[in-house]
């Protein structure tokens, strides 16, 4: 039984066993010795394929960058399709009122050269404007005249028309001194400012219509004009709206006698109505009757009873300081906190009449 292996066959068997295992690995080796230069062949004429095939892919590739998507850079032809703005539609006159007059102000004498610099509106305020619309005043410039109309510089577009109504002239040369009130630009609108001091070449102000936190600033080659007291293009005003005092910006006087040069209009018995903007900007036609000059430049005392201005009306208050030139602090009658304002926006009580 010792000389059986498992399953009962005899020692000779299993002898004949080993030696066929041997061959069998002999010859499977030797296959994979055959087998292993054909597989490295293959491999090798696999990737001349590829590379080949890269090849030509490259060599047919496009050098030139690739197209916008329509959205970044539209074909010419679908722009032509797009349709206009309407603000860029010219509108067809109607009576007096046009795109060069949209609020149909009466005609309105005005004397400027060409070159002559002017606060006015831009076009697409003027497009489509009405009473109650915001309007905001901007350097411009005078570039020619087309019947009664000024033609003015476009900012960064063509040139428009205006009718005079809607401009405040800006002198050519004027006589500035410090701590006078001013008109003058910030970021090319119209502000309103005090000459503090010249500085080499420029001139510093102090803006009296903006946050009273607004550091000064030094101009150069900007507009300037001298304010004058009065019921002025450019000065405020007091407006009376039914039993409400509001605070309004004039722009240009309509109808009624020619103003004195130099007088100070009491408006009691006059005609005449003025083209304003309102709390925002908002474009209004108030009788100068119903208005009343606002001081240009106030001396007003610690204590003194006044009116300012809070959110476009005037209100009573109380002056508590004289801070720095062009500002007041004044306290409002029931309300929190004092404020600080400036010129033009603060008066003493003014005469109901």
């Amino acid at each position: 039984m010792a000389d059986r292996c498992p399953g009962g066959l005899g020692a000779g068997f299993r002898r004949a066993g080993r030696a066929a295992a041997e061959d069998r690995h002999r010859c499977a080796t030797r296959r994979r010795g055959i087998a292993a230069p054909r597989r490295r062949r293959s491999v090798a004429a696999l990737a001349c394929l590829l590379g080949a095939c890269s090849a030509i892919a490259c060599e047919s590739a496009p050098t030139s960058t690739p197209t916008p998507i329509p959205s970044q850079s539209p074909p010419v032809a679908s722009l032509a399709a797009l349709p206009r703005p309407a603000s860029a539609e010219t509108q067809a006159p109607t009576g007096p009122a046009h795109a060069s007059n949209p609020l149909g102000l009466p005609v309105y004498p005005v004397k400027l050269d060409p070159g002559r610099r002017v606060f006015t509106f831009s076009d697409r305020m003027l497009a489509g404007a009405k009473l109650g619309s915001t309007l905001v005043l901007y350097a411009a410039t005078v570039v020619g005249f087309e019947g009664d109309d000024l033609i003015i510089e476009g900012r960064g577009g063509p040139s428009y028309k205006v009718h005079p109504g809607y401009v405040v002239p800006v002198p050519d040369a004027p006589r500035l001194r410090p701590h006078e009130p001013v008109l003058t630009e910030w970021n090319g609108a119209m502000k309103h400012a005090v000459i503090t001091r010249f500085v080499k070449d420029k001139i510093e102000v102090r803006y009296t219509d903006m946050d009273p936190r607004t550091p000064l600033a030094q101009l150069k080659g900007v507009r300037f004009v001298v304010q004058t007291e009065g019921l002025v293009p450019g000065n405020f005003a007091a407006w009376k709206d039914g039993e409400t005092w509001r605070h309004v910006l004039l722009v240009s006087r309509l109808g009624g006698p020619a103003a004195e040069a130099g007088a100070v209009p009491t408006s009691l018995a006059s005609t005449a109505r003025w083209f304003a903007l309102g709390y925002g900007g908002a474009a209004l036609i108030a009788d100068e009757s119903a208005l009343r000059p606002i001081p240009i430049k106030p001396r007003l005392k610690v204590g003194s009873s006044v009116w300012a201005e809070w959110v476009g009306t005037l209100r009573p208050a109380a002056v508590q300081s004289a801070e720095e030139t062009g500002l007041y602090t004044v306290k409002f009658e029931r309300a929190g906190r004092p404020v600080t304002v400036g010129w033009g926006l603060i008066t003493p009580p003014l005469d109901p009449q």
